[in-house]
């Protein structure tokens, strides 16, 4: 891997690890609601193996832990040890069976065919190369097994990033962001994986006030414009924010739609 890669996946590891303690616990958690969603569209069974790759709070783990009960067995890998750490923590408060190891989404220390099902709630994108990636889900699948992807379409906090954009600050993506449906099958289907099918799923998440807005914000890759920000910035972009988003404020808060490409595809072989 290069230095840039090696860079990318650092920083990322940096991040969540910085935002763990309030990942998708502020407002409505739309990870979870997703989550769910990508693992009812994909399917698990009683008693399955499930791989759940860049794992983070468990918004996908927890839900297959439900589904695959206690004869099944959950593992959920990542590289921030601090999502880790909660994840583990809510795997024992629910009393499930599951466990959570740290490992590289690009490097899976697992056999050929371990799983029955390998799933990916919105972290392809971190990954430098998603090709080779992806080509490693397929390999820990067993034959007939399935895979389940997420990726944003558009995100709740878009606005966020077009108002930042207009102070002339970056709001980035990472370079690996997939937002269109033949970008994401091409990636399933060049990996090998057949019968590909993808749901464009949206939901309104109602956020109570701006500040756990902000909040949600502070738990994504925005976080690194947003604290670059000085406090007179701050209150600044705070208001431009509200402004921008005064037409969707209701009586019980602010209504802002998140759209998600969930996605599956089968093992053949």
């Amino acid at each position: 891997m290069d230095a840039a890669a090696q860079s990318r996946k650092a920083q990322a590891q940096a991040l969540f690890n910085t935002v763990a303690p309030t990942y998708d616990t502020v407002g409505p958690a739309g990870f979870a609601h997703f989550g769910r969603e990508l693992v009812d569209i994909v399917g698990v069974d009683p008693g399955q193996r499930v791989l759940d790759i860049a794992t983070g709070r468990g918004a996908v783990l927890l839900p297959a832990a439900e589904r695959a009960g206690a004869s099944g067995e959950i593992v959920g890998i990542d590289l921030a040890e601090s999502m880790l750490e909660a994840t583990s923590a809510e795997i024992a408060r629910r009393g499930l069976s599951a466990r959570v190891l740290q490992m590289d989404a690009e490097q899976i220390d697992f056999p050929d065919a371990s799983f029955d099902r390998v799933f990916c709630g919105f972290g392809v994108m971190f990954l430098p190369s998603q090709d080779e990636a992806v080509a490693g889900f397929r390999r820990v699948l067993k034959p007939g097994g399935r895979v389940g992807i997420s990726t944003w379409k558009v995100t709740q906090i878009e606005d966020l990033g077009i108002v930042l954009q207009s102070f002339g600050r970056s709001s980035s993506r990472a370079p690996g962001w997939i937002t269109e449906v033949d970008r994401l099958s091409d990636l399933l289907q060049g990996a090998g994986f057949s019968n590909v099918q993808i749901v464009a799923s949206s939901t309104t998440l109602v956020y109570a006030t701006l500040e756990d807005y902000w909040q949600t914000a502070m738990s994504t890759g925005l976080r690194r414009d947003l604290a670059t920000l000085d406090e007179v910035d701050t209150q600044r972009v705070k208001e431009a924010v509200a402004a921008h988003l005064q037409d969707r404020q209701k009586p019980d808060g602010y209504h802002l739609t998140a759209v998600a490409l969930l996605a599956k595809g089968e093992r053949a072989d």
